[in-house]
């Protein structure tokens, strides 16, 4: 199964994002919207797992503690190359205590011996894909998001289209 490590808005954050992408659909030329229950912020892309690894990387995501941190989206960018509109931020103080949260569960995978992508993360909420012009712009006003936890997904389904459901304990 394919997994990541992610945190997923909570109910009104979800909305808020949900109503921006809705207003963004009718305005950019798209191929396809993240789906309102698949919105995530991925924290460490890992790829194929068996079962068992999946549930021990799903128990010990979960069993992570960190200092909840609020999250200020207040950009909405775009990916060129991958053809991707995303909410995010560009401060690099508001987004230095996702770096740190984003280091820790890598450094979590590799004390398993877990394989994960390794480039930099670049903190994003995926809104719309298969984009081919975007300009980037603010979001006004700003959408608040306090990420407290962490767990690991698994894509199910084909691509595209797949659908994201949780590995662990809930």
């Amino acid at each position: 199964m394919r997994c990541f490590i992610a945190a997923r808005p909570d109910p009104p954050t979800r909305i808020a994002l949900s109503a921006l992408s809705d207003d963004l659909r009718t305005r950019v030329e798209h191929r396809r919207a993240t789906h309102i229950d698949d919105l995530h912020l991925t924290l460490a892309f890992i790829g194929d797992l068996s079962d068992g690894d999946a549930l021990d990387v799903g128990d010990a995501a979960a069993a992570l503690r960190f200092v909840p941190v609020d999250w200020q989206l207040d950009t909405l960018g775009f990916f060129e190359a991958a053809g991707i509109v995303w909410a995010g931020c560009n401060a690099t103080d508001a987004i230095a205590p996702l770096l740190e949260l984003g280091r820790r569960l890598r450094q979590l995978l590799d004390l398993m011996n877990i394989e994960y992508d390794r480039r930099p993360l670049a903190p994003h909420i995926t809104l719309l894909r298969g984009v081919r012009r975007f300009a980037a712009q603010q979001i006004g006003p700003p959408i608040s998001w306090r990420v407290d936890s962490v767990a690991l997904y698994r894509s199910s389904g084909r691509r595209p289209g797949s659908r994201y459901s949780r590995v662990g304990p809930a």
